[in-house]
């Protein structure tokens, strides 16, 4: 369960948040028939409710758009299972890993440190999605038997979030807590480690497939936008195929990543020269030729300062509450920021 590192869990997050538009669509309102809508406050809803509003769903859409609304919930919820995941690691940097509830001596941190709450409301959503078309034969079986344990996590955790009384009694509720937590933590651990791996390995094809059709339909700006995020995440692939986190940057090999570092140079070059072509913008109904204010080349940078650092064998200065410059987790949230422009320009 520990062998997945907090300070490096960016990865999935970067992995998964790239929103996908139905291929062919290089306009934002085209794709959002078929992306869950995220803005709309949340309300209360019965299972009943939940299952009328995707059965509806699965009526009114093709089932391209079905595809993709399953597809994006599925990713919603590996999004959640990363939160999950990050308050389990939270946890046991204040809670001894151990059946009987004991706080580890002189961490800094106290009890719920880092920790948030989630609502369960998009298990029962995937749950309902699992039973319905199109198959995700390994995802739909993943997802009906986490649902449960995952579930009773997701809850303790929102109940340590706002709990101001657990050490009442000699630690009374978060002995309770621990409890559900000691037993859980392993299994929902590395079930939604090969749930991320696997929605990992269905959006690495699905994005593979858009770009191959944004590039033959000569959208060239949403392609280069979505190829550098692409170079982008195969640098993470990379750095975590090599089981390197920023405690041990210095012995990364570069060799990969130079190559990686090439690509991403001349796809953001190409991706400028698309944004200065007017008739491009406006093939691609773009009316702003700086839509992600230098992002692209702020990951460039990020990615040479990582490099660097790599190469000046020094280790990096973790003492502080951000990532530092040169460090994996600045490329991974510059990467995260290139992803929510992309989202916001193309898809939402």
């Amino acid at each position: 369960m520990k062998g997945l590192h907090r300070n490096t869990f960016g990865k999935a997050v970067i992995v998964l948040l790239l929103a996908f538009v139905l291929a062919g669509c290089g306009q934002k309102d085209q794709g959002a028939d078929a992306k869950k809508d995220t803005t709309a406050p949340e309300t209360e809803t019965t299972a009943g409710e939940t299952e009328a509003k995707t059965e509806a769903e699965e009526e009114t859409l093709s089932p391209e758009q079905m595809e993709l609304v399953k597809y994006n919930y599925y990713v919603d919820l590996n999004n959640d299972i990363l939160d999950v995941l990050d308050d389990i690691d939270a946890y046991f940097l204040v809670v001894d890993y151990a059946e009987e509830f004991a706080l580890l001596p002189d961490t800094g941190y106290t009890y719920g440190f880092d920790i948030s709450g989630k609502n369960t409301d998009i298990i029962d959503d995937c749950l309902q999605l699992a039973d319905m078309e199109p198959a995700f034969d390994e995802l739909d079986g993943m997802v009906k038997e986490m649902a449960e344990p995952l579930r009773t996590m997701m809850e303790t955790f929102s109940e340590i979030s706002g709990s101001y009384d657990y050490a009442d009694n000699q630690y009374q509720k978060a002995k309770e807590y621990h409890a559900i937590i000691y037993a859980n933590a392993d299994s929902v651990y590395e079930m939604g480690a090969e749930y991320m791996d696997a929605v990992a390995k269905m959006g690495a094809e699905r994005t593979a497939k858009e770009e191959e059709q944004m590039k033959a339909d000569g959208l060239l700006i949403i392609y280069n936008a979505s190829h550098g995020i692409t170079v982008g995440k195969a640098v993470l692939d990379e750095v975590y195929a090599q089981e390197i986190t920023d405690e041990n940057i210095t012995s990364m090999d570069l060799t990969n990543i130079r190559a990686l570092y090439e690509e991403l140079v001349t796809t953001v070059a190409d991706l400028d020269a698309a944004l200065a072509d007017n008739n491009q913008l406006v093939k691609e109904s773009l009316s702003n030729s700086r839509p992600f204010d230098g992002l692209y080349d702020s990951l460039i940078q990020a990615l040479e300062w990582m490099i660097k650092q790599v190469e000046s064998g020094q280790p990096l200065d973790l003492s502080g509450s951000g990532a530092p410059l040169g460090s994996i987790g600045h490329f991974s949230e510059t990467l995260g920021k290139c992803i929510d422009r992309y989202n916001s320009v193309f898809v939402e």
